[in-house]
């Protein structure tokens, strides 16, 4: 036992050397400073680096009168109407969008300044307020409310656009100190979302080559076709060789033929987003 000890400490004490020398290596002969920014050589890609997904906010309307019963039945308690203070008023034509609820049970949330809370289902609202829109995308970072800058054929640009949100401040800081403000927009400082509403499943092949397959898949699933295109694309595999991998790691018998079909289907359906990306 005590042999086994010794052989697995002047092991680890080997791997500890290599390492060493590999960081040494690393500081001496590749340039981190100038990596601390995300492809900071050519700033046009940045805008394909892939982004957390936003917070998505779906506008439900609900009825105020059953929430009134839930919370009856549920808590025993009975949601009274606002009481208002110093002669406060709200019209009686601000209703919750959300629940309907009536002015009785709608707030003054910000002095008269326009901002309302219903009472019932806690919304803060305006009286023109984005409550409505069937989906609302939040930055995942301050929860702004991303704003819609750009529409595209395929998708939509939504864009967060506060000054003070952690995202933008930590990409601003990793901006080369030598740029000037003039070449800012190069980079991508702000969050972004793009929102696609294109049908993958109904391409029209019409317009590819023949030898393209659908999305519609028979044999084989989406994850068999992440598979090939991950070792044919990624790996840089020929078709034979990526088909042949399939089987012998994967267990999955699938013809070179069929890997060709997937890249060239992938590639008619990308080629649109790729011509029009920004």
């Amino acid at each position: 036992m005590d042999s086994i000890i010794t052989h697995l400490i002047l092991y680890i004490q080997y791997l500890h050397k290599i390492i060493y020398d590999l960081i040494l290596f690393i500081s001496k002969n590749i340039p981190l400073r100038q990596m601390s920014f995300d492809d900071s050589n050519s700033p046009k890609y940045q805008k394909f680096k892939v982004d957390k997904l936003p917070k998505i906010i779906k506008f439900e309307k609900v009825n105020y009168q059953l929430l009134l019963a839930y919370y009856k039945h549920k808590y025993n308690k009975t949601i009274k109407a606002v009481q208002r203070r110093n002669g406060k008023t709200i019209s009686t034509k601000i209703v919750c969008p959300k629940c309907g609820a009536p002015h009785d049970y709608i707030y003054d949330n910000n002095g008269g300044n326009g901002q309302y809370q219903c009472k019932v289902c806690g919304l803060t609202f305006k009286e023109k307020n984005f409550a409505t829109t069937p989906i609302v995308f939040k930055c995942p970072y301050c929860e702004t409310t991303l704003t819609e800058k750009k529409q595209r054929k395929h998708f939509k640009v939504h864009k967060c656009t506060n000054p003070k949100c952690s995202y933008y401040l930590r990409n601003l800081k990793k901006l080369p100190k030598t740029l000037n403000d003039a070449d800012k927009y190069k980079y991508k400082l702000h969050y972004i979302y793009r929102e696609f509403n294109i049908n993958f499943f109904k391409i029209n092949l019409y317009s590819v080559s023949k030898r393209a397959t659908t999305l519609n898949f028979k044999k084989f699933n989406p994850h068999i076709m992440g598979l090939a295109l991950t070792y044919h694309v990624n790996l840089k595999l020929s078709t034979r060789q990526t088909a042949h991998a399939l089987k012998e790691v994967h267990g999955i018998d699938i013809s070179h033929t069929m890997v060709s079909n997937y890249a060239l289907t992938a590639a008619a359906v990308i080629k649109p987003f790729v011509d029009t990306f920004d």
